[in-house]
C-alpha cells in the first residue's frame, strides 16, 4: 500500500488545514456533503474528474472544489517522487462560527446561473504569500490555535475574491454547498474515452454498479461495457482517417491505456489491425 501522510489542524474537530504527501501513482474518491475545498499542488500532476467534465493539473495548479462527487488520478512523478498538496476544507457550521453567525454576503445563494463542481484559480503573488504563511504553521504546528485557524480561513477567503477577476469564485462561493444535478447521458458522454472504471461512472451518478448498470441498459439499450467499447473504437476509426498520430497516441485518447488490448479489439472488432487500417488509407 502507497504510503500517505497526512497533518492536519482542527477547528469544532473538523480538520480545517491539511498538508498531504504520498506516493504516485494514487487514485483517490471523494464525496463531498456539506463540504467544500480549496487545493493547491505543491508538487505532482493529476486528472481531476468530476461529473461532467476533467480538469489537468500540475505543480503550482490551485482550485476550488464545492459539494460534488470527485475522483482524483494522480500520475507517477520523475525520480518517484513524491507527491505534495496543501487543503483547506469548508463546512456550513464552521464558517458560522468563525463569522459569528454572521456568514457574509458572498456565501449567501443568489438565482445565478449554476456553476461547475470545480474553478481552477489563477496563481498570483497574494495567493503565493498566503502558501508561504500557511507552510510556517505547518512547520511551527505549537504556534497555530483555534484563533489562529480562523483567522487564516478568512485570510484565504478573502485572498480567493481578490483574486477574482472573472467572478467566478464569487458566483461559486454563493452556491459552495449546494450539490449540482447531471444528467445520466451527459456524466456517460462526459468521459466515454477517459480511462475510468465502470466503478468511477456509477460513483458518479450516485448509483451503486449493480444499479447503474440496470439503468445504463434502460438508457442506452446495451451493456456499459459495450457502449463504451464501440464508441471508442468509433473514434479511432475517425482519428485514424483523420489525423497523422501514432496508433499509441490514438488508443491513449480514445481511453485505451494498453495498446496491445486496443490492436486486439480493433482487430476482432474490424478484421484488420489499426496499423494495417492505417496504410489502406495511404
Amino acid at each position: 500500500m502507497a504510503s500517505f501522510d497526512l497533518t492536519h489542524f482542527t477547528l469544532l474537530e473538523k480538520p480545517i488545514f491539511g498538508k498531504a504527501v504520498f506516493e504516485t501513482p494514487f487514485k483517490a474518491n471523494s464525496s463531498f456533503v456539506d463540504e467544500a475545498r480549496f487545493v493547491f499542488i505543491i508538487k505532482g500532476k493529476s486528472n481531476l474528474y468530476v461529473p461532467n467534465d476533467t480538469l489537468s493539473l500540475a505543480t503550482s495548479d490551485c482550485f476550488l472544489m464545492k459539494c460534488d462527487n470527485f475522483v482524483n488520478v494522480w500520475e507517477k512523478n520523475e525520480g518517484d517522487e513524491k507527491s505534495e498538496v496543501m487543503v483547506m476544507h469548508f463546512y456550513p457550521d464552521v464558517l458560522k462560527h468563525i463569522y459569528d453567525d454572521n456568514i457574509p454576503d458572498v456565501f449567501k445563494s443568489s438565482d445565478g446561473k449554476p456553476h461547475g463542481p470545480v474553478t481552477k484559480i489563477e496563481t498570483n503573488e497574494m495567493l503565493m504569500n498566503y502558501i508561504s504563511s500557511l507552510e510556517f504553521y505547518f512547520q511551527n504546528p505549537s504556534l497555530m490555535n483555534d484563533e489562529m485557524v480562523k483567522l487564516k480561513v478568512r485570510e484565504l477567503i478573502q485572498v480567493m475574491l481578490n483574486s477574482d477577476q472573472s467572478g467566478a469564485i464569487k458566483t461559486m462561493f454563493s452556491a459552495l454547498f449546494k450539490a449540482n444535478a447531471y444528467d445520466f447521458k451527459e456524466v456517460i458522454h462526459a468521459h466515454l474515452y477517459e480511462d475510468l472504471s465502470l466503478q468511477d461512472l456509477a460513483f458518479f451518478t450516485g448509483l451503486s454498479l449493480s444499479t447503474f448498470k440496470r439503468k445504463f441498459k434502460a438508457v442506452f439499450d446495451t451493456s456499459p461495457t459495450q457502449y463504451i467499447k464501440s464508441k471508442r473504437l468509433e473514434k479511432a476509426i475517425s482519428l485514424l482517417q483523420t489525423t497523422d498520430q501514432r496508433i499509441s497516441e490514438i488508443a491513449y485518447d480514445c481511453g485505451f491505456n494498453d495498446i496491445g488490448y486496443f490492436s486486439k479489439l480493433f482487430k476482432s472488432t474490424y478484421q484488420v489491425s489499426p496499423s494495417d487500417y492505417k496504410k489502406t488509407l495511404v
